[in-house]
């Protein structure tokens, strides 16, 4: 390599260097004006979605209404501050970000036609201004982003509960099973059971039940042994009360040892313990909401949004007699369940 390359290759590096803090600068600059627009489209948007799934029939996480008002009075109190800082302060630097790049293109013009003194003179110019434009971005930036951090991060959090409700809503509208009378949905997620003809299909929690519903394919025609026609069918393969669930464990499942979780049921139910292979925040997601039913914290904020009673769990031992052959009822009555069979006779008796 001759001495003059070897110059220009290292003028190249220089520009390289100068270019990188320049995108850097300029990236800080659009990365604030994007979290602006991030924060004053979803103070803008959450009430919409929220009223959107209330309408639906969701009644739980009774604190979006809360967190989303909370939000949205935070916006107006600093957004004026935000927007008059970004303006004045970051715009600006944004338009000498512009300018340099400019120059910076004239220098690499400079260096292709190999003018390499003038280009090292317009390089020593460059790079300390361009660096020193990077340090006054980055703290002007920096102001801008401060009072938006805490408002993004309770965005996030509330669009992550908000892509569950949604989430949920959808799945419960193409469900195949009935709701029962003030029962509500919680959490819908999909999986495949571990066990029998190990099928895809979907979580269901509601306040008052779990139920799993599998979807089955259905062959339809056949052409010389070729699948011509089929259909999907849902199939419910697991409906107990949700009091009769013993625990929910996340672990590893299946041969693959892919997470999953662990649903082990009470002896007075009936029900094998089951394995469901789901994704690993899935799974998460379902120990929380597990935990927020059987407190009882479901309940509560479905009757506060629904202007009800909260519904108590029924008592463990409550003292019922068949209304057909007077035997009594001597099994454990599970939270959520509304009517029992009875042990002699198989009538169905009601829970009050």
């Amino acid at each position: 390599m001759s001495q003059i390359d070897s110059q220009k290759q290292a003028m190249y590096s220089r520009i390289y260097s100068i270019e990188s803090d320049i995108s850097s600068a300029v990236g800080a600059i659009n990365g604030a004006r994007n979290n602006i627009a991030h924060v004053e489209g979803s103070v803008v948007s959450l009430p919409s979605r929220l009223g959107k799934v209330r309408e639906r029939g969701y009644a739980a996480l009774g604190h979006l209404e809360k967190d989303i008002d909370l939000l949205s009075k935070k916006w107006t109190e600093v957004s004026p501050s935000v927007k008059q800082a970004f303006a004045s302060s970051v715009e600006p630097l944004a338009s000498q970000a512009n300018s340099l790049q400019s120059e910076v293109r004239g220098l690499r013009i400079m260096v292709d036609s190999g003018n390499l003194q003038g280009s090292a003179v317009l390089a020593s110019r460059l790079s300390p201004a361009v660096s020193s434009l990077r340090t006054r971005i980055a703290s002007e930036v920096s102001k801008v982003n401060a009072p938006l951090s805490e408002l993004s991060s309770g965005i996030d959090n509330v669009n992550q509960d908000m892509k569950v409700a949604e989430q949920t809503v959808e799945f419960f509208s193409q469900a195949s099973f009935p709701m029962k009378q003030e029962e509500s949905p919680v959490l819908a997620v999909e999986g495949e059971i571990l066990k029998g003809d190990k099928n895809d299909g979907t979580l269901y929690f509601t306040n008052q039940r779990f139920v799993f519903e599998a979807k089955k394919e259905v062959v339809l025609e056949k052409k010389f042994f070729i699948v011509t026609k089929k259909k999907i069918e849902r199939v419910v393969q697991i409906d107990q009360p949700i009091g009769a669930l013993k625990e929910i464990s996340k672990g590893r499942v299946g041969l693959l040892a892919w997470t999953g979780i662990y649903v082990r049921f009470k002896p007075d139910s009936r029900e094998e313990d089951t394995q469901f292979d789901v994704e690993g925040w899935e799974a998460d997601l379902i120990l929380r909401f597990y935990d927020y039913i059987i407190k009882g914290e479901a309940d509560n904020d479905i009757a506060a949004l629904k202007g009800t009673t909260t519904t108590q769990a029924a008592p463990t031992m409550q003292l019922l007699h068949c209304p057909r052959c007077s035997a009594p009822y001597t099994r454990e009555i599970f939270r959520g369940q509304k009517t029992v069979q009875c042990e002699y006779c198989g009538t169905q008796i009601v829970v009050q």
